[in-house]
């Protein structure tokens, strides 16, 4: 239902529906403002059957008009376009009544007398909810659901994979725990023209020698003792696909031996077994150990190093790309406030400072955790510090929170100069809306939590 204006900023579309014009002429010119579409309808008949010809992303109804009332023009909604959300207009004396449409499906109520920017905050978590299912549904490109952040890291990580991902020769993929390394593998498989094929991972520090020969290669009936039937390995499975092995500087020199042979000649064999099985399958690995030191060290074949990384891809730690971080919790917390059923889309500043000073030792990992338990025991729509974990709260390892992220080499120039054209168009949008950090976001195509750290880099408060 997202519509477009001539400058491809997304409209939403809005029915006003209250009986009373002072009522409708106030929200139709406050939505207007911010870029909705806005419908107005004096009555519910009227309203009902604007519903029945057009759509709506969000509904604003008083609950009692004469004739057909909000809970008409609800049940209306719901059958004509259930994902619309209703929010009901209700005095004080029939809030019983607002909290059983609330049941029938009513996204939120307003008691009378209210302020417009009571009911622009409840608009905007309904907006929160309706972006992230749109970015869920229409992202064809794989790093809009894969490929978190702006840090120059990240894009220049993007850009890699782009180029990587049509080949079929296997990739490495390095970096400490938590790093998102599998995310970056499935990037590379849903970039690539293998993408509607299977893409099978194994964690090869989880299994045993014995146990990971047979999963990778699967194993005959009778090939040892409980193997009580045929076994397809996730090689088989991976077929036309890729292959993702995590951790594979845990794998024992015999099997890596046997991966090489795959690496080489596409061929496996199944555990107890003598026929030969081509395969077409790549294989992207991941790491957290150094493998040069392994290789020193006897635990690592280096030929099969060699073969397993025509192109290697290093991720960096969390701590090392702090641009990252506003939009990893935009991320997260659209993500556990949908999966939890809570509407909260917000961190206040002082939680968005200790976010970016924090050293973050298990990476993404860890700040996902920190947001799950967060939204999990909140009480209000913005996290605060009272929960977030006492590691964080009490952590003397910080970096400053006001620090540039380091401009490659050669770029500095052409950084700072960004910085400061970004700094004063942020300052001038800030000091337009008076102030509003909603409304600034919405202006300048910002998230707030990206416009909360932007606002803390820039020392602008």
């Amino acid at each position: 239902m997202e519509l477009e204006t001539p400058n491809n900023t997304p409209t939403y579309r809005m029915l006003v529906v209250d009986d009373k014009a002072n009522i409708r002429e106030m929200l139709e010119s406050a939505f207007s403002e911010r870029n909705f579409d806005v419908a107005t309808a004096s009555c519910g008949e009227d309203a009902i059957a604007q519903l029945a010809s057009h759509p709506f992303h969000v509904v604003i109804t008083d609950l009692s008009m004469p004739g057909k009332n909000g809970i008409d023009v609800l049940r209306a909604v719901k059958t004509h376009s259930p994902e619309t959300e209703v929010i009901l207009v209700t005095a004080f004396g029939t809030i019983d009544t607002a909290v059983e449409a609330m049941r029938l499906g009513a996204y939120d109520f307003i008691t009378k007398p209210f302020k417009i920017s009571e009911i622009e905050h409840k608009v905007d978590k309904i907006l929160h909810k309706l972006q992230y299912a749109e970015e869920a549904e229409t992202s064809s490109h794989p790093f809009n659901y894969y490929m978190v952040g702006t840090s120059s890291q990240t894009r220049q990580l993007k850009k890699m994979i782009t180029r990587i991902a049509p080949s079929k020769s296997s990739v490495l993929i390095t970096g400490p725990s938590g790093v998102g390394k599998e995310l970056v593998a499935r990037a590379i498989h849903a970039a690539s023209s293998r993408a509607q094929r299977p893409f099978v991972a194994l964690n090869c520090a989880a299994l045993a020698p014995g146990i990971l020969d047979s999963e990778l290669f699967g194993h005959e009936k009778g090939a040892f003792t409980g193997a009580a039937a045929r076994r397809i390995g996730r090689f088989e499975k991976a077929h036309t696909g890729t292959l993702f092995l995590d951790e594979v500087g845990e794998v024992d020199p015999a099997i890596q031996t046997k991966l090489l042979r795959v690496l080489q000649e596409g061929e496996i064999e199944r555990v107890g077994g003598n026929e030969t099985i081509k395969v077409d399958v790549r294989i992207v690995a991941a790491t957290n150990r150094d493998l040069n030191a392994a290789i020193q060290e006897g635990d690592f074949r280096e030929d099969f190093l060699y073969r397993l990384k025509v192109f290697s891809l290093q991720v960096e730690p969390l701590c090392n790309r702090r641009d990252d971080i506003p939009a990893l919790v935009d991320h997260f917390l659209r993500k556990y406030s949908l999966e939890l059923n809570k509407d909260i889309f917000e961190v206040d500043d002082d939680v968005m400072a200790l976010f970016m000073g924090y050293h973050w030792p298990g990476n993404v990992r860890e700040l996902e955790n920190v947001i799950e338990r967060a939204i999990v025991l909140a009480d209000s729509a913005q996290i605060t510090r009272d929960e977030l974990p006492p590691e964080l709260l009490q952590s003397k390892e910080v970096f400053p929170a006001d620090a540039p992220e380091p401009a490659p080499l050669g770029e500095a120039n052409l950084a700072e100069q960004t910085d400061r054209l970004e700094s004063e168009l942020i300052r001038g949008a800030l000091e337009k809306f008076r102030w509003n950090k909603t409304k600034t976001a919405e202006h300048l195509g910002l998230k707030r939590t990206t416009l909360q750290y932007k606002i803390k880099k820039y020392g602008l408060e």
